[in-house]
């Protein structure tokens, strides 16, 4: 994405203000966790980013993906672009996902049926997490590229910025996961993964919901721009 560019959408000061209050709170977060970790032994543990019952920081994610599905709602009812529609679906996966753990259940599930082995220092339930994601993201990806094929050119390019995004969000929730697995007996990296794979997958979901608001405000269908520029 060129200087000019960037500029452009933070000159949109309504998305901006927006993105400055999503970011605050994540950070206030993060910090929050480390203060709570390092200060207080981690407690209050609903403070924490990895905490294991329903935190606020994992609420907050929820409030997050409903601002996601609540867009893409409107951009595809409202303003008629039903290209948008397998992002409404998409957000109320990851949105159920989130909120019943089903990457949890499933993971136990493909190991046992599969009769997976912990391999490289990964245990079996975590490859059983890694059939789930490709076989959720074939399906996602066959059924997006219906909808882009179908697209006019502004469209897919805001598919393409949509989608680095997401890898972005992917690279935090799944990437930086596995490789936390493999130091869950080492603390103080352990300790450093949790905020790195947590908080990153915070700010990602923020900017992608950033993106979205432009979605919103037209912005995009006056001035076209990708990511990739």
């Amino acid at each position: 994405m060129s200087f000019s560019a960037l500029k452009h959408y933070f000159n949109h000061s309504i998305s901006t203000r927006f993105l400055k209050v999503l970011l605050l709170i994540d950070v206030m977060f993060i910090v929050g966790h480390l203060i709570v970790v390092t200060l207080f032994q981690s407690e209050p543990s609903s403070l924490l980013l990895d905490a294991e019952g329903l935190g606020y920081p994992e609420l907050f994610q929820y409030v997050k993906y409903s601002l996601v599905i609540a867009f893409s709602t409107y951009i595809v009812f409202a303003k008629k672009r039903y290209s948008y529609i397998p992002f409404i679906g998409l957000f109320i996966v990851l949105l159920l996902d989130d909120v019943f753990q089903i990457h949890s259940k499933a993971s136990y599930f493909f190991a046992y049926r599969l009769k997976l082995h912990t391999l490289f220092g990964l245990k079996a339930v975590m490859y059983g997490q890694l059939v789930y994601i490709l076989l959720l993201g074939s399906l996602s990806i066959i059924l997006f590229w219906l909808f882009y094929r179908r697209a006019n050119r502004s469209t897919k390019k805001a598919f393409i910025d949509i989608f680095m995004l997401f890898v972005l969000f992917l690279f935090f929730g799944v990437g930086i996961d596995i490789v936390h697995q493999l130091f869950t007996n080492t603390p103080k990296i352990g300790s450093l993964l949790t905020i790195l794979e947590e908080g990153g997958e915070m700010i990602s979901l923020s900017i992608l919901i950033w993106y979205f608001s432009f979605l919103v405000f037209d912005i995009y269908q006056k001035k076209e721009f990708s990511l990739k520029t």
